[in-house]
């Protein structure tokens, strides 16, 4: 029973990493009724890489192996996925190939993120994760024609590309993003925090999936606020 206890949170794990690798093979066969709904792979692969640390830490057996599982899973799932779904509107050849940056930049990412410890409250640039939750909405913004991202990115490559580098340089920024783990509810302590999620609800009730862009920009203005509210408490001490 204590083999089963310890190994339910790399079971969740080992479902993000499935997903990521049903999703990696919905884009290359090719069918374009999957396309559309990439999004929910990578959606419910989000839903497992939340939980599988929070039950770790719940049944009391998180452990050195959990963690680089994880990050293993979530190279598969937020950044090599991306890196396909980027891939099938502008093709991995060419200027394409510069699309590369995005595993690249996920496996740093992953690998800062492993050996530092002062990424708990804050992290150093976005996560692989809220990249590819991004990314993962592309095909379904695509494929609504009456979008504005369509008619602005549709068959347009250096657009394409330059969003993947975007996030690949954001990735291994040294920029402190912040992360959703509540120390408390607090307004005070949180309002960043309590701010996004009313924001993205109020974008995603108005625009539906063409918010997507507007919350990553939200998003990383008031992650530099948080950043930059801590700096100035920490100097006035």
């Amino acid at each position: 029973m204590n083999w089963i206890r310890k190994n339910i949170p790399n079971l969740f794990t080992i479902l993000n990493l499935s997903l990521g690798v049903m999703g990696i093979h919905a884009i290359l066969t090719g069918d374009t009724a999957v396309a559309p709904t990439i999004h929910y792979y990578v959606f419910a692969a989000a839903f497992f890489d939340l939980f599988d640390g929070l039950l770790a830490r719940k049944l009391n057996v998180a452990s050195e192996f959990g963690v680089q599982l994880d990050s293993l899973a979530d190279l598969i799932t937020f950044g090599v996925l991306p890196t396909f779904i980027y891939g099938s509107f502008v093709g991995l050849e060419g200027w394409g190939l510069l699309l590369l940056s995005v595993p690249i930049c996920s496996a740093i990412r992953l690998a800062i993120f492993n050996t530092d410890a002062s990424q708990t409250t804050s992290f150093k640039g976005i996560s692989t994760t809220a990249h590819g939750l991004f990314a993962a909405l592309i095909p379904i913004i695509m494929y609504n024609q009456s979008s504005w991202f369509a008619r602005y990115f549709d068959g347009n490559n250096i657009a394409m590309i330059s969003i993947a580098l975007f996030f690949s340089i954001l990735m291994v920024s040294p920029l402190r993003m912040m992360s959703f783990k509540f120390e408390n509810l607090s307004i005070k302590d949180n309002w960043e925090r309590f701010l996004l999620i009313l924001s993205a609800i109020v974008l995603i009730a108005v625009w539906q999936y063409d918010a997507a862009p507007f919350i990553i920009l939200i998003y990383i203005v008031l992650s530099l606020m948080h950043y930059f509210k801590g700096v100035s408490s920490n100097s006035k001490r």
